[in-house]
C-alpha cells in the first residue's frame, strides 16, 4: 500500500477535484458492493463494521485518502438502484458488463479477473438438468452466458440459496472460482457446514473481466471515469494491482 500510496498522491487530487466539486460537500465519493460478502473483491470481517478488499484497496490507492471516498455493502440489487440515480452513491465496485448496465453507468477498464465455475450437488445429477439455477438478487448471469428464465434469482445471500438448494429448488449455481475460494478462506461458509458439492469450469466462457462503473447520473462523471482509468493503468504498470491481490489470496 505505500506504493499505492505514494502514486495516488501524485494525481489524485488535480485530476479529481473538478469532478468532486460538483457533487454535496458531505457525500465525497461513495461506492457499494452486494453486503452478501464477495471476497476477493469486498467484504466485512466478523464484529466490524469496515469494509476490506481488494475492490476498495484499489479505490483507495487511485483516488487517495484527500478524495473522502466512502464504501459501503448493501443487498447488491440497491447498490445497483442508488447508483443508476448517482446522488447517495456514484460508484459500483466488481461489475461485469450488461446492455442494460451500459446504458446507465461508465466503465472503467478492467481490474480484476474472475473465472466462472458451476457448483452442483454431489452425485452428479442429484439436481435435475429441468430446475432452474439458484442466483443472488442483482447478481449479472449473463457474464455466465445464462439467460433471465435458467436463474432463478430469489436469495439475497449464500446461505438462503444454499438452502434453497437443499430443499432440491435448484440444480446448483454458478459463481467465480476466485470468489468462491475466498468465501471460504474467509470464514463466510465454512466447508463442514456445506453439502457435497462439485466444482466445474464452465469452458464455454472464458475470464471474465470486472470494472468499476460510474454512474452516467453523477455530475463530473466522465471525469471521474477518466481518473479512474489513469490510476488503474499506472497501478497496473507498476505491479501494485497485482500485489494487492495476493494480499487477498494468500
Amino acid at each position: 500500500m505505500d506504493e499505492a500510496r505514494k502514486i495516488s498522491c501524485r494525481f489524485a487530487l488535480r485530476a479529481l477535484l473538478p469532478a468532486l466539486a460538483l457533487l454535496p460537500a458531505q457525500a465525497a465519493v461513495v461506492a457499494c458492493g452486494g453486503d452478501n460478502q464477495w471476497p476477493p473483491s469486498s467484504y466485512r470481517v466478523a464484529a466490524s463494521d469496515k469494509v476490506l478488499g481488494y475492490s476498495p484497496d484499489v479505490l483507495r490507492a487511485v483516488l487517495g485518502e484527500e478524495a473522502a471516498v466512502q464504501v459501503r455493502l448493501m443487498p447488491f440489487a440497491r447498490c445497483l438502484a442508488l447508483a443508476a440515480q448517482g446522488r447517495q452513491v456514484q460508484i459500483v465496485m466488481a461489475a461485469s458488463r450488461s446492455p442494460e448496465r451500459e446504458r446507465q453507468f461508465l466503465f472503467t477498464r478492467p481490474y480484476l479477473q474472475l473465472h466462472p465455475v458451476s457448483l452442483s450437488l454431489q452425485p452428479e445429477g442429484a439436481g435435475s438438468v429441468s430446475l432452474p439455477w439458484c442466483g443472488l438478487n442483482g447478481f449479472n448471469y449473463q457474464a455466465f452466458g445464462l439467460r433471465p428464465e435458467e436463474v432463478d434469482r430469489g436469495s439475497s445471500n449464500y446461505p438462503d440459496l444454499l438452502r434453497k438448494l437443499r430443499a432440491g429448488h435448484c440444480r446448483g449455481f454458478v459463481e467465480y472460482r476466485e470468489v468462491w475460494q475466498g468465501l471460504l478462506k474467509q470464514g463466510v461458509l465454512h466447508a463442514a457446514e456445506l453439502p457435497p458439492l462439485q466444482m466445474n469450469p464452465l469452458p464455454a466462457q472464458g475470464p471474465v473481466r470486472v470494472a468499476f462503473m460510474v454512474s452516467r447520473q453523477m455530475p463530473g462523471a466522465e471525469i471521474l471515469r477518466q481518473q479512474l482509468d489513469h490510476g488503474l493503468q499506472v497501478l497496473e504498470q507498476r505491479g501494485v494491482l497485482q500485489s494487492l491481490l495476493s494480499r487477498q489470496l494468500r
